[in-house]
């Protein structure tokens, strides 16, 4: 497997991960509970800051390579891509409505919890798709001199949460990761 496709999958594990803490924060909110805005808004702001500007479009580089190559299979790699646009507009959406409740705006908690369920169950399809039906058509159908043009083009940062942690930026995200690995 190229070391490009590697590092996605290991992404895919963190933001499972994530997206599995989204969830239980979700739930603890539907039980009444007073969730953790912080650890919220921090997920969301990694999603905004890692995800969709270095994971999706890497992705996205790959998807159209492979669509270019006529490989077939088409559909699903113009779904994938649509699908990184609608997921980054259901996080702003949530985001916007936890600012929201954060500026103490009248807000249903049954609205702001749909459109966390959303991002989560979108998310989630999104990935399983991905590692199921075109992450192995990619692995099979692109050339190292494929990869090679990929990787040149394909946004470089540093992970600011998995990569090279800042306990600042995402300190209540990087407390709660910290917790479960330690329990």
């Amino acid at each position: 497997m190229h070391p490009v496709m590697i590092k996605l999958a290991q992404d895919h594990a963190r933001l499972g991960r994530l997206i599995d803490l989204l969830e239980e924060v979700l739930n603890r909110f539907h039980d009444g509970a007073e969730p953790d805005y912080e650890l919220m808004e921090e997920l969301l702001e990694y999603m905004e800051t890692y995800a969709d500007t270095v994971h999706h479009p890497t992705e996205d580089l790959i998807f159209q390579r492979v669509l270019d190559k006529g490989a077939g299979h088409h559909e699903v790699f113009g779904i994938l891509m649509r699908q990184h646009a609608g997921l980054s507009q259901l996080a702003k959406r949530f985001r916007t409505a936890l600012g929201g409740i954060l500026r103490e705006e009248v807000l249903l908690r049954e609205d702001v919890e749909a459109d966390g369920r959303a991002l989560v169950g979108n998310f989630r399809g999104h990935i399983v798709l991905e590692d199921r039906e075109a992450f192995p058509i990619a692995s099979e159908c692109l050339t190292d001199a494929d990869w090679a043009e990929i990787e040149a083009v394909a946004p470089v940062a540093e992970d600011p949460l998995f990569g090279s942690p800042d306990p600042r930026r995402f300190k209540a995200l990087y407390r709660q990761l910290f917790e479960q690995i330690h329990n």
